[in-house]
């Protein structure tokens, strides 16, 4: 868009700059708007009658002479279209002061001798002294309510207070609207018209904000009774008997354009409603606005000279009208365009056209010639009027091109024709870097492009050289002939189209999509509860309360949300993982129909009265973004559509400020501490501040009056910068390491010592020991510490005694989240940013009573990368009250530390120190138990249960609390049980009873292994001693020949590279394949036979080793045999038999024989028989002897 800041100064070859006679006068101010319940009674200010005008008093005139014609009509047509204007001459013409009367029958008489006479002869035939006159501005109101107003005044005009009693019961009765119905109001329409009262006239402007209204709330039965109010109005002030009523409606579209929205059968009713009354369009007409230039324009004051000037230029403009054939469009002679002097006579026709465009028509007229903006005639006379010129210049269609461009470019595009203007636009800022004299040719294309329909004023390249000359200088073959070398070369640069056919210039191409029909079919599929739906991504998503964030250093956000009377329910935003302090509802219903909402946060409602408008402007919007996302508009169509949305959002966001404007009547605020149940009353209403931002302040400062206060804008939100996370960092690793120096030890005045002061001095958690209460231990020897804020820090106490509160009652595990929650939820609203620079002091200040777990595993210390884990996941991280000082639980661990023979550590990083020593004691015990002590069932019962709970400990506090009594079959100790002496050293006995005996296992399992050992090799029970008498028993194997196994034990037996201790484990392995530690129940159990079974194999390899040895060192052939007897109880006997050979033969033959006489003696078996008595002879024989000489 071309923009201008001062009066611009047309380029053309003929002229560097504009020359205006001195005296040029503009009459009358800015054309301001007609307010019709203040203008009624004031003078009429001379307004123009033009052809519009006198058409409507035609029809007024010929209603009130002939009483069969209609008396209801409605104006419709839009802004500054002259509706209102008309209706206060219309008014001042039927009335009774005398005054406005003459005033206005003076006006008509100019503009129509015989209209005045004729209309004001049929009006003192009906009413000489004049009529009553009700009028009235209506609002987004009901039928009533208007006409209630209307009357009111017709009955105060015509009797002040002095109101005839039977006429002022009638209008009392319709003075409430909300009680009042069609009866009231036509009964005081009666009263009014009653007994030779004068006729009423009726005149309601601004209309269709009623007709808005009815529409919106068509589904209401009291919305359908205005409308059958309106009808039946009409009726009874129909015909000769009808009631002597005459009624005008003003509105900017008819009946049925405000029905569109309805079902069919509601458009129907509306129909008929229309019917009753006779609709007068409102439209441009070119003789009307010349006429209204032609009367603002003043050259009476300009010299002879200047005049003689003016002349000429007026007598060429006249002969170049007829040339180029306008006079089709208006009749306009030398002395019309002397009167329109200093208008080009393009400019003066172009003008009301574009005027009727943008919608505003007579004001957007009167403001061009008048107001004080760059680009007004005025201005430009203001500038370039002098006494001396040498030619009269004219203010061409460039400057009238920049005019609407820059002051009224928010109408322009909201126009019907806001398409071309768009375009034209665009290809004009496209020129940007053209010479000024190209731009001045494009844009005055651009201006007869936009205002020609029907051929006349084509921008051919005749039409373009007059407009962009002076009329006295268009005579200039050499101008005419480098205006055309220039239109070729824009042509060829793709600035302009040339059309052959025509002959015509164009800058704009133009489409084929018909953007408001696509519109209107869009917004027919939608109904409010659509529109609502979408509508809350389209407004400001939040709202800051600035002054309250300026105060606490907190910066507070309230999201937006909007609903409606089908709304049920809003969601409300997370109070933890979004920025949101609050939700601001702007609700188009009314308090009986807000909706809930589910939340802890603070709810802001706002009603209005104009929700109407608001959803018309909404549904607009709506469709426009519908629209936009349509794939089969052209590029010139999307570019409307993107400028029409961008145009409409800003609407929008106006349009709800003044509606919601909280000083405003027609806004109603209501405030809720935590969300909206069902029914709920707000806990405050009326609410009212200087904006929307100031409410949300409002609101902070009744739902967060805890808030710590804090002095550094880095931390004081929701989501950190980079630079603020990492100085947050730094600082957080400071408090962990170097709580006990000043500023923790932070130098110079980086971004994280301004944070220390303005966040964690500021509220009084970190200062000097003299003053910091809860580093008064003895451990507190440093000069600085943390503290919970003191004297001086009043405003951090409640947000930390509510932390403290949180973290006592947490006798279960409560995740860290739903503790950050309470600092961040009414009444105290930390910002996230904030919440570990005030949760880390508590979590040191409470190590002693308050544990902390991460993913259920307890933290036996609070680290730099476990905050940091805190910081990015609360949710994993939990905290648990574990009180151990005091009561029983004091008495408890002191009691098990003595026993346990444990010792807190001293280090101030460790939390819990003294639970933590006595759990860790026994967590350790049984973590250094191997596989059988870990296993076995042969412990006592305590033993077993302790041993299975300390396994599956992870809480220090639920295991010495809660799972050891439980398992010992004792009650569990709670935090602040009583301390009871007897209780406590029951369950100190019992634990430590239990402890001892699994530490305990292992020690005697190998006490266990040793004795079986020595029984089985029937040797001393001490390890020593076993050892020491086994190897020198079986040192004689060190040579023999030996199985495998035999082999190897008896090499590790014969071993001496290993001290005693360790000497039994190989001697276990080689024995049962498997070390003493991986043993279970059942590898103990059968130890013992294989002990046996080694024992018992070695003794036979003894008894025949050592016999071998005896037969070698004889000189006779023996031949030497190991007889062994096994008993019923397992025991075995056995005997060594040395066999001569030369007694083997003999000893065969007796045996032959024996053994016959056995089996005749003895029968079958007897062989047998005789076999186990002989052995048993034997072996009992040879194992007395042994005896013997073992003793002798």
């Amino acid at each position: 868009m071309t923009t201008a800041t001062s009066t611009r100064t047309p380029s053309s070859p003929s002229s560097s700059a504009p020359q205006f006679p001195a005296g040029i006068e503009l009459v009358g101010s800015q054309m301001r708007s007609t307010n019709l319940e203040r203008d009624v009674e004031d003078a009429l200010h001379d307004p123009y009658v033009g052809a519009r005008a006198v058409d409507v008093l035609e029809r007024i005139a010929s209603a009130l002479a002939d009483q069969r014609r209609t008396r209801a009509w409605s104006f419709t047509g839009p802004y500054g279209s002259g509706k209102s204007t008309l209706s206060n001459i219309i008014d001042a013409l039927l009335g009774r002061d005398a005054q406005r009367r003459s005033e206005a029958e003076r006006i008509l008489e100019e503009a129509s001798p015989a209209l005045a006479q004729r209309l004001a002869a049929a009006r003192d035939a009906i009413a000489p002294e004049g009529f009553l006159g009700g009028v009235a501005t209506a609002r987004r109101e009901s039928v009533v309510a208007t006409l209630s107003r209307a009357l009111h005044t017709a009955a105060a005009r015509r009797w002040g207070k002095r109101v005839p009693k039977a006429i002022s019961t009638a209008l009392e009765a319709c003075a409430d609207p909300d009680r009042a119905g069609a009866k009231e109001i036509l009964g005081a329409v009666t009263a009014l018209t009653a007994d030779g009262q004068q006729p009423l006239l009726i005149v309601i402007d601004e209309f269709g904000k009623t007709l808005e209204h009815l529409a919106s709330h068509n589904e209401f039965a009291d919305a359908q009774h205005d409308l059958f109010l309106l009808q039946e109005l009409a009726e009874r002030a129909a015909g000769p008997n009808g009631l002597p009523v005459y009624l005008m409606t003003l509105q900017h579209l008819s009946f049925m354009d405000y029905a569109s929205r309805s079902s069919e059968l509601k458009t129907r009713e509306w129909a008929k409603i229309q019917g009753r009354f006779e609709d007068i369009t409102f439209v441009p007409h070119h003789g009307d606005s010349l006429h209204l230039l032609r009367r603002r324009l003043d050259r009476s004051a300009v010299d002879s000279a200047g005049q003689a000037l003016i002349n000429a230029s007026a007598e060429a403009s006249a002969d170049l009208w007829t040339q180029h054939g306008l006079g089709v469009l208006a009749e306009l002679g030398s002395d019309h365009f002397a009167d329109l002097y200093p208008l080009h006579p393009i400019t003066a026709l172009a003008a009301p056209i574009l005027a009727a465009q943008i919608g505003q028509h007579d004001r957007s007229l009167s403001g061009f010639l008048n107001s004080g903006e760059p680009n007004t005639v005025r201005h430009s006379l203001a500038q370039h009027s002098d006494q001396n010129v040498e030619h009269a210049s004219t203010v061409r269609l460039p400057q009238l091109y920049d005019y609407f461009l820059n002051s009224g470019r928010t109408t322009l595009l909201a126009s019907a024709n806001a398409s071309r203007w768009i375009e034209v636009d665009s290809r004009i800022r496209d020129a940007n870097g053209l010479p000024d004299v190209d731009q001045d040719v494009l844009k005055t294309i651009g201006v007869l492009n936009l205002i020609d329909s029907d051929g006349a004023l084509s921008a051919t390249a005749p039409m373009i050289h007059f407009a962009l000359h002076d009329p006295t200088e268009v005579a200039d073959p050499a101008a005419f002939s480098a205006l055309e070398e220039r239109l070729a070369d824009l042509v060829r640069r793709g600035f302009v189209v040339y059309r052959e056919f025509s002959g015509e210039y164009r800058v704009w191409q133009g489409t084929d999509v018909d953007i408001d029909g696509r519109l209107k079919d869009i917004i027919s599929h939608f109904d409010d509860a659509a529109v609502i739906d979408r509508l809350g991504s389209l407004i400001p998503q939040a709202f800051v309360a600035s002054r309250h964030s300026q105060i606490t250093g907190m910066m507070r956000v309230f999201y937006t949300a909007v609903s409606g009377p089908e709304t049920k329910t809003v969601a409300a935003p997370d109070e933890l993982r979004e920025p949101a302090d609050g939700l601001v509802v702007f609700h188009l219903g009314t308090d009986a129909d807000r909706p809930t909402v589910h939340s802890p946060l603070p709810v802001l409602v706002g009603t209005t009265a104009d929700s109407d408008v608001v959803l018309t402007t909404a549904t607009y919007l709506v469709a426009l973004k519908e629209l936009s996302s349509q794939q089969d508009i052209d590029h010139v169509a999307r570019r409307e559509v993107m400028e029409r949305l961008v145009q409409a959002e800003a609407e929008l966001l106006e349009l709800l400020q003044d509606a919601f404007y909280p000083p405003s009547p027609q806004a109603s605020w209501s405030l809720w501490h935590t969300g909206i149940a069902p029914g709920e009353k707000p806990a405050a209403s009326g609410l009212t501040a200087r904006s929307l931002s100031g409410l949300v302040s409002l609101a902070c400062e009744s739902v967060y009056p805890h808030t710590p206060h804090i002095r550094n804008e880095m931390l004081g939100r929701h989501v950190l910068t980079s630079q603020a996370a990492q100085a947050r960092g730094i600082l957080l690793t400071a408090m962990l390491s170097a709580s006990g120096k000043e500023n923790l030890g932070l130098t110079g005045y980086k971004a994280e010592r301004a944070i220390y002061h303005g966040v964690l001095a500021y509220l009084g958690l970190h200062r000097e020991n003299g003053e910091a209460q809860a580093e008064s231990h003895h451990e507190s020897l440093l000069p600085y510490g943390f503290s919970p804020p003191g004297e001086g820090h009043e405003h951090a106490q409640p947000a930390w005694n509510a932390l403290n509160e949180v973290l006592t009652g947490a006798t279960e595990r409560v995740s860290m989240e739903e503790v950050i929650r309470v600092l961040m939820s009414p009444p105290f609203g930390l910002k996230a940013g904030v919440v570990p620079v005030f949760l880390v002091p508590a979590l040191i200040i409470r190590r002693h009573d308050v544990a902390l777990f991460e993913e259920g595993t307890y933290l036996p210390r609070l680290t730099i990368d476990a905050v940091e884990r805190l910081v990015k996941g609360p949710g994993r991280f939990s905290v648990k009250y574990t009180p151990a000082g005091d009561g029983q639980r004091g008495s408890i661990i002191k009691k098990l530390m003595v026993s346990l023979g444990v010792e807190a550590p001293r280090s101030k990083a460790l939390r819990n120190p003294d639970l933590l020593a006595v759990a860790s004691a026994l967590i350790t015990r049984v973590a250094d138990l191997n596989k059988y002590a870990r296993s076995t069932k042969n412990i006592s019962a305590d033993a077993r249960a302790v041993r299975t709970a300390i396994a599956k400990a992870v809480d220090p506090d639920e295991l010495v609390f809660h799972a050891l009594p439980k398992a010992l079959g004792l009650p569990e100790v709670p935090a602040r049980t009583r301390a009871s002496a007897e209780a406590a050293n029951t369950y100190v006995e019992r634990l430590t009873a239990a402890a001892d005996e699994l530490v305990a296992i292992e020690n005697k399992l190998r006490a266990e292994v040793v004795r079986v050992l020595a029984q089985e090799f029937r040797l001393p029970a001490e390890l020593s001693k076993l050892r020491t008498q086994l190897a020198a028993r079986l040192r004689g194997f060190a040579d023999a020949v030996l199985t495998p196994e035999l082999r190897g034990f008896v090499d590790f037996v014969l071993s001496d590279s290993l001290e005693d201790a360790d000497w039994l484990e190989p001697i276990v392995v080689r024995l049962t394949n498997s070390a003493l530690g991986d043993w279970n129940d059942h590898e103990a159990k059968v130890f013992p036979q294989k002990a046996r079974a080694m024992a018992a194999a070695l003794d036979r390899v003894g008894h025949l080793h050592h016999a071998g040895r005896e037969v070698r060192s004889r000189e006779e052939k023996l031949d030497a045999q190991l007889l062994t007897l096994t008993d019923s109880a397992g025991v075995e006997q056995r005997t060594l038999i040395y066999v001569p050979e030369q007694a083997r033969g003999e000893a065969d033959t007796l045996a032959a024989d024996v053994l016959k006489r056995a089996e005749k003696a003895l029968g079958p078996d007897g062989a047998r028989i005789l076999l186990a008595a002989l052995a048993q002879r034997v072996t009992e024989a040879a194992t007395a002897a042994s005896e013997r000489k073992a003793q002798g």
